[in-house]
């Protein structure tokens, strides 16, 4: 029990020092001084939410980077491995990741269409030589 015969907490922090902590934090993520003291609190909860989506893209695009550098080291393999028959590095990509679904499948649709270019070439030609 405390000196005023209450229960005291050992941790406890009081609210003017949670708010210093909290204010810390705030500006390493952008708010100013101004903003979190005097404006609307839900301008706290946004910056929050906008840092998570930034460490969430970060995260993102450091996994992508992570991936560009095994699909560059997969195409040393060959120079790098000495019981490999194969002595030349195989070719590197010759266009990003697709990034989306729909660059997915408008890839997918470039490549049907080329095929089917080609199969169309092939049969004109095939005729004529008939």
């Amino acid at each position: 029990m405390g000196e005023s015969g209450g229960i005291t907490q050992p941790n406890a922090i009081t609210p003017i020092e949670y708010l210093n902590q909290l204010f810390d934090y705030a500006l390493s993520i952008g708010m100013t001084y101004d903003q979190y003291w005097y404006e609307d609190t839900d301008l706290l909860i946004h910056y929050i939410k906008a840092e998570q989506y930034r460490l969430k893209r970060f995260n993102q695009q450091a996994w992508v980077q992570g991936l560009y550098v095994y699909q560059a080291i997969g195409c040393l393999v060959p120079i790098l491995n000495p019981l490999s028959k194969e002595h030349k590095a195989r070719p590197y990509l010759k266009e990003p990741f697709p990034s989306s679904k729909e660059e997915v499948e408008e890839r997918r649709l470039k490549r049907i269409q080329a095929w089917t270019n080609m199969m169309m070439s092939k049969v004109k030609r095939d005729e004529k030589e008939v």
